[in-house]
């Protein structure tokens, strides 16, 4: 089936309102009682899925009523996109786009779900919702509100979707070795697990990054836990995309500062997206700077203990 079947079926349902509705009462007749009356907004989405034929690609691990899961299902198979400015204007009609209110890419905080109708441009989309207000409505929604998009593999299943479709180029790195960062200084993050690594894509030895191996858009998207913080001591990450020339950088990267915020506690959870152009050979990476909330004499450096480095990359 296709997209236009999903957003064909989501607008029959314009203008539904409260709880339970039609929706709701037929993925709790699949799923239990209890989800007559909860929040519906991912109910519609499975119902308008299962309804239009399109179950398989936009619903891959089977119904949600949670949209936290819903976004991880497509994180899993590479086909979640973060909610940048530049990729909300990539998105296409039948997208199942997640929010977060508080304005993060974070999966972990979305709180909306809704499809995608028609891409406005200037990082804006109109979309079709349910539960907005308790109804079923048209809405316009910019990259600030968006935490990112899946994109459903329509028209494609089982074994021909790797076949038919542009499949992108994915990298997981993994960090388990704790590193010592500098104050006021930039530290490089070195990943030293492959969960997944095109071959010729992670830069080895004393430079662990990502090499791109074609020229072609990417979204980047890093975690990395600092442990030995205080309340109110800064942290910032960026990334970094070098040329590189007879082994090393040419100089003058560009950078792009992607977290700038006071810590609150001990431990945190550094965590910056976003989407670059690459080309062919270019090497990026990911940098974390600590600044102090006071004096520093006696008192360890912070360090980056753990973390998770996703790269997915267009295919030309």
């Amino acid at each position: 089936m296709t997209a236009a079947d999903m957003l064909a079926e989501a607008r029959k349902w314009l203008g539904t309102s409260g709880r339970p509705n039609p929706l709701t009462r037929a993925y709790a007749a699949r799923n239990g009682s209890e989800y007559l009356r909860v929040a519906w907004c991912d109910i519609a989405v499975t119902e308008w899925a299962r309804r239009s034929g399109n179950a398989a690609a936009v619903l891959p691990a089977g119904d949600r009523a949670y949209t936290v899961w819903h976004a991880q299902d497509f994180q899993r198979i590479g086909r979640w996109y973060p909610g940048t400015v530049a990729n909300v204007n990539r998105a296409k009609p039948g997208d199942i786009v997640f929010f977060d209110w508080g304005r993060s890419n974070s999966i972990g905080a979305i709180d909306h779900v809704g499809v995608v109708e028609k891409v406005l441009g200037g990082g804006r989309v109109q979309t079709i919702e349910g539960n907005t207000g308790d109804r079923c409505l048209r809405r316009v929604r910019s990259a600030d509100v968006i935490a990112g998009y899946g994109r459903p593999a329509y028209g494609v299943s089982g074994q021909r979707q790797e076949e038919e479709e542009e499949v992108p180029i994915r990298t997981s790195l993994g960090k388990t070795k704790p590193q010592d960062l500098a104050w006021g200084k930039w530290t490089r993050i070195t990943w030293d697990v492959e969960h997944a690594d095109p071959e010729g894509a992670h830069a080895d030895g004393n430079y662990p990054g990502y090499i791109a191996p074609e020229t072609s858009w990417a979204d980047f998207h890093a975690t990395v836990r600092v442990e030995g913080l205080q309340p109110g001591d800064e942290y910032q990450l960026r990334y970094e995309v070098h040329d590189w020339s007879g082994g090393k950088s040419t100089g003058n990267p560009w950078t792009e500062i992607h977290a700038d915020h006071p810590a609150t506690r001990g431990v945190q959870f550094v965590t910056g997206s976003c989407s670059k152009k690459l080309k062919k050979g270019q090497h990026a990476y990911v940098a974390i700077a600590v600044f102090p909330v006071g004096d520093t004499t006696g008192r360890p450096v912070p360090k980056a203990v753990s973390g998770r480095w996703t790269i997915r990359q267009d295919k030309p």
